[in-house]
């Protein structure tokens, strides 16, 4: 074995380890986030938590489709505010506008926007990519409602 099979296997190694760290690292926080949210929960009447499904739509994406994506005025929200990606939050009527919202591991959120398909267990979140929004697909996270 050459000298740079050698250093290629040590760099592969290290490369390997330093992902097994990462993501250890990003299991143990995404656990004291739940933990974290389930004592706030517990301790104040001012916020529900929850496993909801999430999802992402891009309605200012050149890419966006009406139907899909938005219905009417893609940069206005159902509640008539501006679109605002990594801010704008659909859910179903049981969560009114203006509600905080915090999900898991993505940061807190405003819900004013409503999507036809988005049920009483749906968020649906605004980012600026379609790709964005379809690489995301659709998963479960846990996700802090603060009561108005």
């Amino acid at each position: 074995m050459t000298r740079k099979h050698l250093l290629l296997i040590t760099a592969v190694f290290i490369l390997f380890i330093f992902i097994i760290f990462s993501l250890a690292a990003e299991t143990k926080k995404a656990r004291q986030e739940a933990i974290d949210a389930r004592e706030m929960a517990l301790e104040s009447k001012e916020y529900q938590v929850q496993i909801m499904n999430i999802t992402k739509y891009a309605p200012l994406s050149p890419l966006a489709t009406e139907g899909s994506d938005y219905s009417g005025d893609p940069s206005l929200t159902a509640s008539g505010d501006k679109v605002v990606p990594g801010e704008t939050a659909t859910t179903g009527p049981n969560i009114p506008f203006g509600t905080r919202i915090y999900v898991e591991g993505l940061g807190w959120r405003t819900v004013n926007d409503r999507g036809r398909l988005v049920g009483p267990n749906d968020i649906d979140l605004a980012v600026s990519t379609k790709k964005e929004s379809i690489e995301f697909g659709k998963q479960k996270r846990l996700v802090i409602i603060k009561l108005q």
